[in-house]
């Protein structure tokens, strides 16, 4: 895993400003093998799995497709590629890598953040996949097939006005953004816990619609750092030329991800993880982490609900630590 004690340097590629025009992809269907959507291409050959086919519900058997909404705005995890406007990432590979072990086509539709778990419990998409968080509160209105770790950090621009370190003290009293329905709100509550418990002022935190949003304002100065996921602001920072920087921070808990389907579909949760776990045991898994540069955050014994059955650890309060 990354160093605690320092900045995080990436080295992905792709263009800059991809991650502040990507909200216009809200409610969008993006991305894939064929122009103008999100679909991996239909495979009959000996990679499909008939006990994972089997399955699956019925209505994605009979349409031979499942969607899977997304919010692409999250580089490395989903964005739109400038160059095409269809949706990349190293979740959109992972998909079109689990699809032919299911002897389907998946098709991702983009849609606001906060619009993914609803989606799914409605019934509109089959699944969602976009970096997603497992945890315990939202296993109660989903279920997790978890396929990666995640690592949190905090995204300040280079001259870092706040002075911002690793230090968690370091963050009181100043302006914080967070997007609206992620975990990052309750992070920002643990580092405002932290500076009460110190003696100092909490901070100051925005809410915003969009990660876009929130990073605009950090642009502009209106705020001092926004929480964002490690690998998204390292992006940010290599696509910029160095106009950001990312700090972890003992306070920012390492988290499962998961493809999230309803709480009530184990049997597609099981086909689902049953096709991921193929793709780890023939290497297309590893590929894919590695080519993202993300062979850090890999997960090579998935499952389902982790964040219940193999819990990681949460960070405590701890004052100055990192310091």
């Amino acid at each position: 895993m990354h160093n605690p004690h320092r900045p995080l340097v990436s080295t992905f590629v792709a263009a800059t400003t991809i991650l502040l025009a990507t909200a216009c992809g809200a409610g969008s269907s993006n991305s894939g093998v064929d122009a103008g959507s999100s679909r991996s291409p239909i495979n009959t050959n000996a990679e499909a799995i008939s006990a994972l086919h089997d399955k699956l519900p019925a209505d994605i058997r009979d349409r031979g497709e499942m969607i899977v909404a997304t919010d692409a705005s999250y580089p490395p995890c989903d964005y739109l590629d400038p160059a095409t406007n269809k949706i990349a990432g190293f979740n959109h590979d992972i998909l079109m890598a689990i699809a032919p072990r299911l002897g389907i086509t998946i098709k991702q539709e983009s849609i606001a953040f906060d619009g993914l778990l609803p989606g799914v419990q409605s019934g509109r998409y089959s699944a969602a996949m976009e970096c997603i968080t497992d945890n315990q509160e939202r296993q109660k209105q989903v279920m997790f097939v978890d396929y990666a770790y995640a690592a949190k950090g905090v995204l300040t621009t280079v001259k870092n006005p706040g002075q911002v370190s690793e230090n968690p003290l370091s963050l009181c009293g100043l302006k914080a953004g967070v997007q609206t329905g992620t975990e990052f709100v309750d992070d920002a509550k643990r580092y405002s816990e932290n500076c009460v418990k110190a003696g100092k002022a909490g901070l100051n935190v925005t809410n915003f619609p969009t990660a876009a949003d929130q990073n605009t304002a950090l642009q502009s100065g209106r705020l001092d750092l926004v929480f964002t996921d490690v690998a998204t602001g390292a992006w940010q920072k290599k696509e910029s030329g160095g106009a950001f920087e990312i700090w972890s921070s003992p306070l920012m808990a390492q988290t499962y991800v998961g493809i999230v389907v309803d709480k009530d579909n184990r049997p597609l949760a099981e086909a689902i993880l049953g096709a991921l776990e193929a793709t780890i045991k023939d290497g297309t898994y590893q590929k894919v982490m590695d080519s993202w540069g993300l062979s850090h955050v890999a997960l090579t014994e998935p499952g389902i609900n982790l964040a219940t059955e193999r819990p990681l650890p949460l960070p405590e309060l701890c004052g100055a630590c990192g310091k």
